[in-house]
């Protein structure tokens, strides 16, 4: 019988942190779960925790590939093993509270089926545990009735960190997941929201880590990270993510007239914004700025 919620880890090379985050999944108050565990070729202690986890937990499935295929790959690689109803994605890094879970998932039931995603309110931690920021999310507007709406709130708020929170899984599956791209959680979640809204659990039950390590501190190097094999040089980040975005609204089930107030709100909340980075881009693949 299939889970109710399958918890996607996708890791790599994530010994320091990974302990943690899998007792946060093991320790939820929901019982009817999964956690699909994804090393990406790990070079460090990974393996030996995904394997004793997997050992210890028959709830934990532990899966490795011999080598390193990226980051977009591990995290849909985790979202396809997956079984349950809902599903949600871990970072090795960060830690969820015992009621993330059930909290989201009652979320969910009690806002139907035009709801899409669910998450709670979100805290930043350092590598000590420590919260040294609450963000300032309890007022997004991913609620919002139109899909206009809650694409020109996501954009305008950049608020990645809700694709962590609890979606349903059919949903998912008919968008295009996450692409090998600089910016894929933005991507997905405008796709995520032509389809439906976000509902927000209003607690603090999310704990989203910064550390030096991780891949918003890895700058224009973050293309090899979704994509090892990325010519940096001439990959145009930037630029290709506002193309995709515009992509995302094309792709949805949505009248005509929405898709064109949704494109409208892709220029000035989010395009016009980042015009430095398209330059950056140009410069890049002219060799003016090194990659």
């Amino acid at each position: 019988m299939s889970p109710r919620v399958s918890v996607g880890l996708p890791v790599y090379n994530g010994e320091r942190f990974l302990e943690h985050a899998l007792r946060s999944m093991q320790e939820q108050d929901l019982d009817d779960l999964e956690i699909v565990l994804s090393d990406n070729g790990s070079t460090d202690g990974t393996e030996d925790v995904g394997r004793a986890a997997a050992k210890a937990d028959p709830r934990v499935r532990y899966l490795r590939s011999p080598v390193n295929r990226g980051g977009a790959w591990n995290y849909m690689a985790v979202a396809r093993a997956a079984r349950g109803e809902l599903f949600t994605w871990m970072a090795a890094d960060d830690v969820k509270a015992p009621r993330f879970l059930s909290s989201c998932v009652a979320a969910l039931d009690d806002a139907g089926p035009g709801a899409v995603l669910a998450c709670s309110r979100t805290s930043l931690i350092d590598r000590e545990d420590v919260v040294f920021e609450r963000l300032n999310d309890e007022h997004m507007g991913m609620d919002a009735a139109a899909p206009h709406e809650r694409v020109r709130n996501l954009l305008r708020s950049q608020a990645s960190h809700v694709l962590y929170g609890v979606m349903r899984r059919d949903v998912l599956r008919a968008t295009r997941g996450l692409l090998p791209m600089v910016g894929d959680d933005m991507v997905l979640l405008t796709e995520l929201l032509c389809r439906g809204r976000m509902v927000l659990v209003d607690d603090e039950l999310f704990y989203q880590r910064r550390h030096r390590e991780q891949l918003s501190h890895q700058g224009h190097k973050q293309v090899t990270w979704h994509a090892p094999a990325a010519h940096l040089r001439f990959a145009f980040p930037q630029t290709r993510l506002n193309l995709q975005l515009y992509r995302a609204v094309a792709l949805a089930p949505l009248a005509r007239a929405e898709k064109v107030r949704c494109w409208a709100q892709v220029g000035p909340s989010w395009v016009l914004p980042r015009w430095r980075g398209m330059a950056r881009d140009v410069a890049t693949a002219l060799g003016v700025v090194h990659a």
